[in-house]
């Protein structure tokens, strides 16, 4: 067995073994996490994603304060320094993502313009149509154009694997991490795809806030998906890949 397998099959036992204590332990919380995403369908646009941001904080702190072996309130549930640590982390956090992004999103376009140009020196820039035969008929210049983009979703979702350790080492630590987090890291990126699969429902969650309301079955059904189901899951990894980090940096 390889040492990559064996780090899978500990992190998939792991989850096994304690998800279901997760969940217990933290119902509380988790449960007013989901209220509070549902109640995203009667708020106005500007307040949802801030919203769904503090359901996600509060089903964070319960679910790390249980793994770290911390006072969890009533079942998880409760609003204390750790979930003011975790809102200003992931504040810190998307506003990273979102320098980043705008960086990566001139690129990208001055890439497209600049091969739209050579392609069509007339290009009529309002055109959609003239923007895709341009593009058509830039042959190679055209598939990096088009490559773009995914290099740099690519390059977003390093740093969201690389980042992935600021809740777990905020509460641990009983302090905002974000950058200082980044080392822990190093080196685990592949093994971090596993939670961060588990992770993508929050996150969906977060992205819905910004679109119109989706309906209280459906934000309900997601919300129950994202927090009760796949958050203890992904914490238990989390909280595992973690310790080892931890440990191994202070070795």
């Amino acid at each position: 067995m390889t040492d990559g397998s064996a780090s899978v099959g500990s992190l998939l036992k792991a989850a096994i073994s304690r998800m279901g204590a997760a969940q217990a332990s933290c119902l509380a919380a988790l449960v007013v996490a989901v209220a509070l995403t549902v109640s995203t369908n009667v708020l106005p646009l500007a307040l949802r994603p801030l919203v769904v941001l503090v359901a996600i904080v509060i089903a964070q702190g319960a679910l790390y304060r249980h793994a770290f072996g911390r006072s969890r309130g009533i079942n998880g549930l409760r609003w204390g320094r750790d979930e003011w640590r975790l809102l200003g982390a992931h504040l810190m956090g998307l506003g990273l993502f979102l320098l980043i992004g705008s960086i990566l999103l001139i690129v990208i376009g001055a890439i497209t313009l600049g091969v739209a140009r050579a392609s069509a020196p007339q290009l009529d820039v309002g055109s959609a149509q003239a923007w895709r035969a341009a593009l058509a008929n830039a042959g190679p210049a055209g598939f990096v154009a088009g490559l773009a983009p995914l290099v740099a979703l690519a390059i977003l979702t390093w740093l969201a694997l690389r980042l992935s350790f600021t809740a777990p080492a905020t509460v641990a630590e009983s302090g905002i991490r974000v950058l200082s987090a980044f080392p822990l890291t190093k080196g685990k990126v592949p093994i971090l795809l596993l939670p961060g699969v588990f992770a993508l429902p929050m996150a969906a969650n977060l992205l819905y806030a910004l679109a119109p309301p989706r309906g209280v079955v459906s934000t309900a059904g997601s919300a129950i998906l994202a927090y009760v189901v796949m958050a203890p899951i992904w914490s238990v990894m989390m909280a595992h890949l973690y310790r080892q980090s931890a440990v191994s940096q202070d070795a």
